[in-house]
Formats: C-alpha cells, structure tokens, sequence
C-alpha cells in the first residue's frame, strides 16, 4: 500500500508541476532558447553554427555536460574505472575537450531511477542529457517546456552517419518527436529485442540427463526435477525450477511472459502498457484475459508444490542476481539480453553456461509474442536549459565513428565491449542483435569478408568463442555475444529471426506515441491492483477465481475508458 500510495503521490506532483510550469512560462514544449557562446548556436539549434565548427570539432575551452546515470550491479568496470571517471570520459575529454559530471546515478533494475527523475521533473531541474524510455514522463516534460526541441542542433551538428538513422529508423525518431519537431535522440532497435526466452543452464540438464522443454507440460516437468532430482549434485534440497520476480509480469526478467504468451496471449514485461486488438476484433489488454487466468493458475500450483521460490515476493531484478550466480534456479523466462545479465554472473564465477531456447507452447494455442512498438523506446532526452547541446551531439558522433563505423577494432573492443558504451552518456542503440542477420549470412559462407564496420569484430568474437581459437574472444563479452548472435550457440537473436519471425508470432503494442489521458493519470494504479491480486493468487491467499474480481475492478478503475479511448486513438 506504501509503494502505491508513493507511485500515485509521485504521479501527481509532477504532473501537477507540469501543469504549472506550462501555465507560468513554460511554453508547452517549445525550448527556451540560450545563447551558446563558443558555437554561437542557439539551445534550439536554429543559428547557424560557425564555419570551422564540425560534427567532431573540440572545444577551445573546455565545457562540462551533466548526465544522469543508469547504475546497474551488472556494470563492468576495468582499470580503476567509475562512472565518474572512465575510458568513455577520458575519450570524450581528449577528442572533444568535454568534461563529463555525474548530475545523478540511479539504479535501473529498480524504481530508483524512475523515482529520482520524477523527483527532478516535479522540480524543474533535469540534468544536461538523460535516457529514459517513459512516453507519459516524456510528454510531461516536454508539456512543462523542459526538454530541448533538437531537429536544427541535430541537422547542423550530426555526422552523416548518424543523420542517416532517421531514414533507416523514422519509427523511432517519430516517436522522439512532438508536432514533426525531434525532442530526443531514439535508442533504435528492432522489436524482436524485446521477445521472451527461456533460458536453462546446460550443466543442470546434463546432470539429469534431460530434454529441453518444447511444450508447457514439459517445463513443468522439468522445473520439478530442478526442484526436486539435487540437479547442483551437492546433495541438499536447496533449488527452485523457476525462477519468478516478485512484478510477475512487469520486469525484465523472472516474469511470466513466456507462459502468457504460450497461452495465446501476447505480452510486454512492462505493466500495463500492452494493448492489441484481440479475435473479436477489439483492443484490449492480455492481463485480463483467459490466458492470464491459466497462467496464475498454473504459477498458483508450481508455488504449492515448492518450485517457485516462496521468497519471490521480495525478489526484484537486482535481488534476483545473486541467486541466478549462485546456483539457486534452473530456469527462467528473460527476453534475448540474459546473455549480458544476469547469466554473465554464473559463467564469470563458474563458466557455467546459460542459454537461451524458444519458448514451450501449449497445444491447445497458437503462441504469440507482444513487443513494443517502434515508435516507443528508450529516448536520450537534453534539457532545455542546456547551454551547449551541440556538445551532446558531438558526444554521440564519436560514439558512432568508434563503435559502429569501427576505424580501429581495438577502440572497439575497448570502448564497446564488455558493456562499457553504456559509460557515454549518449549512444545508438547497435551494434548489437541488428546486425544478427548479417552475421548469419556470413557464417552461413564461412567468412566475414563482406562485412564492415562493428558487425566484423562480431564475428570475430563469436568465431573465437565457438573454437578457443583467440584468448581475447573467449570471456565475457565474446560469451554474451555468442549466445545473443551465434547460430552454433542457439542465441536468441536467432531464434527470434528463424523461429519467431517465421512463425508469424510478433504482435505490435497497438498503443505508440499517443497515450489515453485516463492512461496517463491512473497506470500506475492499474499495476499496484494487478501486482497485488497477482501475487494474492499466486501464494494461494486468494483462489484463482478471484482473477475475475480482479479483472471486474480495472475496468471499473478506468480500464473500460482506457480501452474505448484507444478504439478512438487507433481506429
């Protein structure tokens, strides 16, 4: 009750400070407009910057740039390195002369980071460039004249390269945009990034001499075995089968996505943020639809009979992580990144191999698979007030010459790899599974002579790993990419290309850019309910049926509106 109580005062406090703001001299989105005195560019980017002022021109005097930091536990550092002062901070420093400072740092793989830029949104005081992936907290920032219209900083100061984006991606960059202005940089990708796997660790299903799962009454045999069969061998009753975050079906990982959509019913681990047009032809949302039911229910019965961790009901994505590295679950439902994390963390510590497969279907349904549209995703966002936005711009041409044009495939290596882009604070979205296709054709010849740019140090990581051929391709990185790109390692980019895809399972979030107000106000609400009843359910502290009560409240909290406004949104 404390956390959704929380959630809705947070809600309105900022959309409260939106409406303010707008109404006492925000101008309903449109940037204020700062004289940068070294580019002479306006914030807006509308003057005409100086002649000898290019895409990767330094600076005379240096200048600092403040951004807020996703801080993750799965973050690789090297060398000394901090967030505060690394090799993305030292590169930008040496080829820009741009100091970097930590305006804030929060943990992604919780609500802190959502928590503290609501904070900072409801007080008027963003720091220089952001990323964040929320349409509603983006459109109150942009209502309250705090973000930076960019479509001129953009055209004058982008390399061709990466003005090129906006043709091949002009989803994405629709969905960074207000009224054909551009507010944000879009982190591009395809939607199959977004898919459900279930992930199994190898030395578990040797040691039982089992099957992979293919249908659900697989899966349910075999996560009891992992519960039951001492699958570690270390002769104590101390595992779980399946591994389930306390959201259930609004995380990232340990959800109960791969079930729902067996049952037929596509779905985003992103709350109540999924909607699609049913058999019937109307909108509606998959949880509060049969499938749902079937899927607590069968969660009801994994967790009576011990599989399901009873301590999953304070388990998060960050919690979680020490138990997947310490052997305490053998399966779990991930999208295609749980070869970054947290399956880096049992092979790290143990060279224990966790791989992605696609994922067991029930019989009796077609399965189908929700993702996002791509006209939603993570936005890099840039102040209004920022007096030099041009500096961001510039930080995100280099980013493109050395990890996506590859020059040098040591800079790399050193600046990709490993996870460290996530240490610039603006960056694209590839090189990683958009390129899975290319690395397929080219294995499938037996060599990388056709490829180009980051897609050939790819190869090379993918091929070293396969064979132990190379040292410097067989850890982490190489590890990560083989299980995301590799056909030989069955990684899950390539299962969504030549399983998914062709299965015709994809189903487009029907709600994009605009949003129902009645959406806006109460989703927050919706998800503290669904969580709630959920869980309820799936303890046993309610029976099953009470689905039904529970599917009868969210209409009447607003649901029904939410879906009629959409039958008018998206017609």
């Amino acid at each position: 009750m404390k956390k959704w109580l929380c959630r809705t005062l947070s809600a309105l406090v900022v959309v409260m400070m939106a409406v303010s703001a707008a109404c006492s001299g925000g101008n309903g989105g449109a940037a204020a407009t700062t004289t940068v005195p070294d580019s002479g560019t306006a914030a807006d980017g509308s003057a005409e910057q100086p002649a000898d002022d290019g895409p990767l021109t330094p600076y005379a005097e240096p200048i600092t740039i403040g951004w807020g930091v996703q801080t993750s536990q799965v973050q690789q550092f090297f060398d000394g390195d901090t967030y505060e002062n690394n090799r993305w901070s030292r590169l930008i420093k040496e080829k820009l002369n741009i100091d970097l400072e930590v305006a804030f740092s929060a943990d992604i793989t919780t609500d802190a980071y959502r928590d503290k830029l609501n904070a900072l949104l409801a007080a008027g005081d963003l720091p220089d460039v952001f990323r964040w992936a929320d349409r509603n907290f983006m459109t109150q920032a942009y209502n309250a004249g705090y973000l930076m219209d960019i479509t001129d900083v953009f055209a004058n100061y982008a390399s061709d390269d990466v003005k090129a984006y906006q043709t091949s991606f002009p989803d994405s960059f629709e969905g960074a945009s207000y009224d054909g202005r551009l507010y944000g940089f879009p982190y591009m990708n395809d939607n199959f990034h977004q898919a459900p796997y279930l992930w199994i660790r190898d030395d578990w299903l040797a040691n039982l001499n089992a099957e992979v799962p293919k249908t659900l009454d697989d899966m349910v045999a075999l996560a009891k075995r992992f519960t039951f069969d001492d699958p570690d061998g270390n002769g104590a009753n101390d595992t779980f089968g399946l591994a389930l975050d306390k959201h259930i079906i609004i995380n990232n990982f340990g959800t109960a996505q791969g079930i729902l959509s067996a049952y037929g019913e596509p779905s985003y681990a992103a709350g109540m943020t999924y909607f699609y047009r049913d058999d019937t032809g109307k909108i509606t949302s998959p949880y509060i639809k049969e499938g749902m039911k079937k899927t607590l229910s069968l969660l009801h019965d994994l967790y009576a009979e011990g599989v399901i961790d009873p301590e999953f009901i304070t388990k998060d994505t960050a919690t979680m992580e020490p138990d997947v590295t310490n052997g305490k679950y053998g399966m779990m439902y991930h999208m295609n990144w749980g070869t970054w994390h947290p399956y880096n963390f049992s092979f790290q510590q143990s060279d224990v191999i966790t791989r992605p497969y696609a994922i067991p279907t029930d019989e009796a349904n077609p399965y189908k698979i929700g993702v996002q549209s791509s006209k939603t995703g993570d936005v890099f966002m840039i102040n209004a007030a920022t007096e030099h936005p041009e500096a961001i711009i510039k930080i995100l041409n280099l980013y493109e010459e050395v990890c996506v044009q590859v020059p040098n495939e040591e800079d790399y290596l050193t600046y990709w790899d490993n996870e460290q882009y996530r240490l610039s604070p603006i960056y694209v979205g590839i090189p990683t599974e958009l390129h899975t296709q290319e690395l397929l054709d080219a294995f499938d010849k037996g060599s990388p002579d056709d490829l180009a740019g980051s897609v050939k140090p790819l190869y090379s990581q993918i091929s070293g790993f396969a064979d132990k051929s190379d040292v410097t391709t067989t850890g982490y990185g190489a590890w990560g990419q083989m299980f995301s790109d590799g056909a030989d390692g069955g990684g899950s980019c390539v299962i969504a290309l030549r399983k998914y895809r062709p299965d015709g399972a994809y189903v487009d979030n029907i709600m994009s850019v605009d949003q129902p107000e009645i959406f806006m106000q109460n989703s927050s609400v919706w998800e503290s309910m669904m969580e709630t009843a959920f869980t309820d359910i799936i303890r046993g502290d309610r029976p099953v049926d009470y689905f039904d009560v529970f599917v009868s409240d969210w209409l009447n909290a607003g649901g029904q509106q939410c879906l009629d406004e959409l039958e008018t949104l998206y017609p």
